[in-house]
């Protein structure tokens, strides 16, 4: 199963992570606290029990990115 990390920071208020499954199904969501950096990014996906698997593409609303369980 494919799983994607969605970085959402277009809309108002606090940027979220949503992991998606396969089918386009959040996994799970993730509140950032603020803007971050890539690195602290990767720590709140690590936090979350994933980890990246490839680099973040640019998306209409934010960033994507291949996970996987960690």
């Amino acid at each position: 199963m494919a799983n994607n990390a969605h970085l959402i920071n277009t809309s108002p208020g606090n940027p979220t992570i949503e992991v998606r499954d396969d089918r386009g199904a959040p996994v799970v969501e993730l509140e950032l606290p603020e803007q971050n950096s890539p690195e602290e990014i990767d720590e709140e996906l690590r936090a979350a029990g994933w980890s990246r698997s490839a680099g973040w593409t640019t998306a209409s609303d934010g960033w994507v990115a291949p996970v996987v369980p960690s």
